[in-house]
């Protein structure tokens, strides 16, 4: 636990439904406060080995909605992570 994975999952989530993508995040993270991510797009996630269905609530998926390929462009600099997320022009 507190490895990162529900804060990036979260950024995604947030970038996600900003961009009009269809998504769903069935297990809240309000549980505790992730740096800099609003408490509505926190999201859970967690695996318990053998148990499939509590694992499926606590999961991030994100459907694409749009006519077009998407791509998540995540980029590194000076300590933050930022993602952006576009249409592929064909």
């Amino acid at each position: 636990t507190g490895d990162g994975v529900c804060h990036l999952a979260s950024l995604m989530y947030w970038s996600a439904k900003t961009a009009g993508l269809k998504t769903y995040a069935p297990t809240n993270h309000d549980f505790a406060v992730i740096p800099e991510i609003d408490r509505e797009y926190g999201v859970s996630i967690y695996k318990t080995p053998s148990q499939v269905s509590a694992n499926a609530r606590q999961n991030l998926y994100i459907t694409n909605n749009k006519n077009k390929p998407i791509v998540f462009n995540f980029t590194y600099k000076n300590s933050q992570l930022k993602l952006s997320i576009s249409e592929v022009i064909l």
